[in-house]
């Protein structure tokens, strides 16, 4: 089933404003202008604008509220739920003793070329990509503990 962009930037706003309300109780860290509830805050306020993005392009492009398409098979489902739930608990097992990068990079390799067989290469840059924003942003601006495992000696 294909839904409408304009019921999918519906489910995306509302998400938005239910992070923005959720996090307004986070109270600020001692001695930091951002706390707690910075990120959800954050993170709210572009789901509600890229949602409401697609609720206009969903408008304007007059498309059918939701259709049918063609059937998943119940296999394809299956394995789709079982490589997320695998992966998940692959990163939980392995990050403490691998790090993250290392974990994150490989996962995300497995899964970008399980799901969209356009080949190796391009899944390990667009995870190697991947990894170095999520780096990059929590560990290095938000500063948020990110185990570095056998790179430790290489990041730090």
């Amino acid at each position: 089933m294909r839904t409408s962009d304009a019921v999918s930037g519906t489910m995306a706003a509302a998400l938005g404003a239910a992070l923005i309300v959720a996090s307004a109780d986070l109270s600020p860290l001692p001695r930091q202008v951002y706390g707690a509830g910075t990120f959800p805050k954050v993170v709210g306020a572009l789901l509600l604008l890229m949602g409401g993005l697609l609720v206009l392009k969903g408008l304007r492009q007059r498309q059918p509220w939701a259709r049918w398409t063609s059937k998943v098979s119940g296999r394809a489902f299956v394995q789709a739920l079982a490589a997320v739930v695998a992966s998940v608990i692959a990163y939980v097992v392995l990050t403490p003793l691998l790090g993250f990068p290392i974990v994150a990079v490989a996962l995300l390799t497995l899964l970008f070329r399980a799901y969209h067989r356009r080949g190796w290469g391009r899944a390990l840059l667009i995870a190697v990509i991947a990894t170095t924003v999520i780096w990059m942003l929590f560990a290095q601006l938000l500063h948020v503990p990110l185990e570095a495992g056998l790179l430790e000696r290489v990041l730090y």
